[in-house]
């Protein structure tokens, strides 16, 4: 992998999905207009859920039909939601956002969602320590022989391959500020360090070519 085509990758990264349903255009360099809102409403979100008594269920599900809701799983969230108390598991991923293992642990108890979904829960939850894992970056990962096949629907494997990925993004991490590759400056973040969610959507461009 040429870390030197990162900010390439990055600013290739369009997303474009049920945008228009809800009014955003698609998510590009360097507006990512709804990326930008959802991770300002999660985090608002995090820090405000036991003051005011809410697991914002229309927040989640708004983040599901911004990932597509491939194989239903936004019907899957909505039918399980009233199995299950939302609340308290939405407060089970934020006491544990810290320990990566806890929180990917959580959010898969979250109903419906699966690996990929849960994944994009802790992204926008905490963008400076998650990205989401979703089947393309796997598939190419995979492939490069950099993870190991996950099993969906395994708790352990979905768990141990979470981490796992988290852990290649903090060794890109590292490699990218070792080598002064500097983040092109956009509305989510102008520092010029990289945090993972956005070495994650490099690496989504990335996986398209690989």
């Amino acid at each position: 992998m040429n870390l030197s085509q990162f900010p390439g990758y990055y600013q290739q990264y369009e997303w474009n999905g049920k945008h228009k349903l809800f009014g955003y255009p698609a998510d590009t360099s360097p507006e990512f207009s709804w990326i930008a809102s959802l991770e300002k409403r999660f985090i608002w979100l995090r820090n405000n859920s036991q003051i005011e008594n809410t697991a914002s269920k229309y927040l989640i599900q708004e983040m599901i039909e911004w990932g597509g809701s491939q194989n239903g799983v936004l019907q899957k969230f909505n039918d399980g939601s009233g199995e299950v108390n939302l609340y308290d598991r939405v407060q089970e991923i934020i006491i544990n956002i810290n320990n990566p293992r806890s929180a990917i642990s959580f959010a898969l108890q979250l109903p419906g969602l699966g690996l990929t979904y849960a994944s994009k829960f802790l992204r926008f939850m905490e963008p400076g320590i998650y990205g989401a894992l979703d089947s393309r970056i796997r598939t190419a990962l995979l492939n490069e022989g950099v993870l190991q096949r996950i099993h969906d629907g395994n708790t352990n494997s979905m768990v141990n391959g979470y981490l796992a990925f988290l852990d290649y993004l903090g060794k890109l991490r590292d490699e990218l500020e070792s080598q002064h590759i500097r983040k092109p400056d956009c509305v989510l973040s102008c520092t010029g360090m990289w945090r993972p969610s956005e070495i994650e959507m490099a690496l989504f461009c990335w996986a398209e070519a690989a």
